[in-house]
């Protein structure tokens, strides 16, 4: 029940981080063309004869380039909220993931704590756990490219059982 709960619960922050991941986007694209459009505006002030003359040339254009100024602004912090939001979802989807993966993990520890004690018991054991944990090794090296986070819970439940 608890289980469901949870899967349920991370579907819900996957959803909501690929649509935050759109909408990052989104705003990445509108940052790209208003300093576009800043950099149009402060280029059309340039003009050679700027310092001969008494007056602004480019009244209009100064006020405009200051509005995309103050609008690049506020689009930056918001981008710095959605990235602070996105990090929040990649930390709850990690503490889910270590829980949904618990209940296993807590088999396999203490499936690997009792061949440890009977490896502490005989000593023609030890070859074969020589050999599981050389194949468990390899494994996590295997998981180290696909999933590596998967591949430091399982460094960490293999330092723990030891």
């Amino acid at each position: 029940m608890v289980n469901d709960f949870l899967k349920k619960y991370q579907e819900e922050l996957i959803s909501e981080k690929i649509q935050l991941k759109e909408d990052m986007d989104l705003l990445e694209t509108k940052i790209k063309e208003e300093t576009k459009f800043l950099s149009v505006l402060e280029n059309s002030n340039e003009s050679y004869f700027v310092e001969f003359t008494p007056r602004d040339i480019n009244a209009k254009n100064n006020q405009k380039a200051a509005e995309v100024r103050t609008i690049l602004d506020d689009l930056n912090k918001e981008m710095d909220n959605k990235s602070q939001r996105m990090k929040f979802y990649d930390g709850r989807l990690m503490e889910l993931s270590n829980l949904l993966s618990e209940p296993s993990k807590i088999k396999a520890s203490l499936k690997k704590n009792d061949s440890i004690e009977t490896n502490i018991e005989s000593s023609s054991d030890n070859a074969d756990d020589a050999s599981g944990l050389k194949d468990t090794l390899s494994n996590i090296k295997n998981l180290v490219l696909l999933d590596p986070y998967r591949a430091q819970i399982e460094l960490d439940n293999l330092i723990s059982s030891l």
